[in-house]
């Protein structure tokens, strides 16, 4: 974790810019982020030359180096707020060292005496009220990333559903305001979870809801419920995915970003009203499991044709969506998912796909998302994209289908299908959840700052 300090103690290197065209000393190389030292007057320049004096190459440059920094380093916020935006920077450089310094889960017998460790520090001097609330929110959020990516890359047999259920409760317990309730698999049969079940009969393990609610303003009618899949090991089921199984362990990333991001509202005590629901279990193959062209009769009471078992996603997120829907009558539904392939065709690994049926809303997400620093890409819904959904002979609605090309639409209009018309955004984050076999923990500071800004337009048209 990156420390803020108010003054320099000159027990590491101070650590500067040298922006191509501003003046600094003789002893800096003049190569693009290379980081010069004077070792014995503690002085570190980082040069950048004037066609890389942007937040791109800058950004990109520091999440390298804080992997990287070979001492330890002070940095010089007043320096760098020269040509960057103070606030932002605040919030970047906790972001990116956190992520960087952050031990995530590994079993090992082998230790490495030869790492040396380094830190980083961050020096604001004299820190206003307002960027002390800012460094509080953005460290909480930042820890709440951290959590979600040591839960990401967890092998299954680590954390299966009933033990990422079990995590999460104890987890969030002692929180003010936060509630956490699990549904068994007696409670979720209780009340016709169908579709969920259908992708849980193949497995040794029973499926588990987790409804996490928090109401930090009784008095709004405003509620926001952020629903999960919590795929913990995905082997397409009978439409086996083969060998090509690498990163299936990533498909629960849903579940904890949408849990995590409502535990940091309760810590931050915001003022609003907020829920996540993670629908957990995971996608194999026995005896029991489901069949392509089975038929299953989902909560909302729609009969679903499954297509393609490896479509599963889509099946627990409409439980879910419809538990959000017809139980807590929110009045905004938003879904994380590691959802579909043509997302990453489309988006490849730098953007999250964003489906909403709400233009204001939409605008609302996008400003949150730029202001937590997060790519996002708003996708089309048209029912156009709904036609394969509708197209079963069998049932109200098929699972999946192989005329509509652009899979992600289509996913996002099935998904629509048990929002009863409450106001809807649909993340696909199967481009994002991991890159390169890192976890990502995407859009959790998404989520808060959108919740926390819906929360605050309310007020402005009250």
């Amino acid at each position: 974790m990156i420390k803020i300090v108010n003054k320099y103690d000159n027990q590491s290197q101070l650590l500067k810019p040298a922006f191509e065209g501003s003046s600094f000393p003789n002893f800096i190389g003049k190569r693009n982020f290379v980081v010069s030292d004077d070792l014995k007057k503690q002085e570190s320049y980082v040069y950048f030359a004037q066609d890389k004096q942007n937040w791109y190459e800058f950004s990109n440059w520091f999440k390298n180096f804080a992997k990287t920094n070979a001492h330890s380093y002070t940095i010089d916020l007043a320096a760098f707020s020269k040509y960057f935006d103070k606030n932002e920077l605040i919030r970047f450089f906790i972001f990116a060292t956190n992520f960087a310094k952050t031990k995530l889960f590994k079993k090992s017998n082998l230790k490495d005496n030869n790492v040396k460790e380094t830190s980083l520090n961050l020096l604001i001097e004299n820190i206003s009220l307002e960027e002390k609330k800012l460094i509080e929110k953005v460290n909480l959020i930042s820890q709440a990333v951290s959590q979600v990516r040591n839960l990401q890359i967890m092998p299954e047999n680590f954390l299966n559903s009933e033990m990422l259920s079990s995590f999460v409760t104890n987890d969030f317990s002692g929180i003010d305001k936060l509630k956490v309730e699990v549904l068994t698999k007696k409670e979720i049969q209780d009340l016709n979870m169908g579709l969920l079940l259908s992708v849980n009969q193949g497995s040794t393990h029973e499926p588990r809801v987790v409804i996490i609610s928090y109401q930090g303003n009784p008095k709004s009618k405003e509620h926001t419920s952020i629903v999960g899949k919590g795929i913990t090991f995905d082997t397409g089921g009978v439409n086996t995915k083969g060998y090509h199984m690498d990163g299936m362990k990533y498909d629960m990333s849903g579940s904890v970003v949408a849990a995590y991001a409502v535990k940091t509202l309760a810590l931050l005590k915001a003022q609003v009203n907020v829920s996540a629901i993670m629908c957990i279990t995971d996608n194999r193959i026995n005896g029991d499991a489901s069949l392509p062209e089975n038929i299953y009769q989902s909560m909302s009471g729609k009969w679903v044709e499954v297509v393609d078992t490896d479509a599963e996603g889509r099946l627990v997120l409409a439980d879910g969506i419809y538990y959000a829907a017809d139980k807590l009558k929110p009045t905004t539904i938003v879904d994380v998912a590691t959802l579909t392939g043509t997302i990453v065709t489309s988006l490849s690994h730098v953007y999250s796909g964003i489906f909403s049926t709400c233009d204001t809303k939409w605008e609302i997400f996008k400003e949150a998302a730029k202001i937590a620093q997060e790519k996002v890409w708003r996708m089309p819904m048209h029912e156009d994209f709904n036609k394969g959904n509708k197209g079963s002979k069998v049932a109200d609605l098929a699972s999946w289908s192989n005329s509509v090309k652009q899979d992600s639409s289509q996913a996002a209009m099935f998904l629509k299908e048990f929002t009863k018309d409450i106001d809807f955004i649909h993340c696909d984050i199967a481009g994002t959840a991991d890159v390169n076999k890192e976890p990502q923990g995407p859009l959790v500071a998404t989520l808060v700052e959108f919740v926390l800004k819906l929360q605050e337009t309310k007020k402005e048209t009250e």
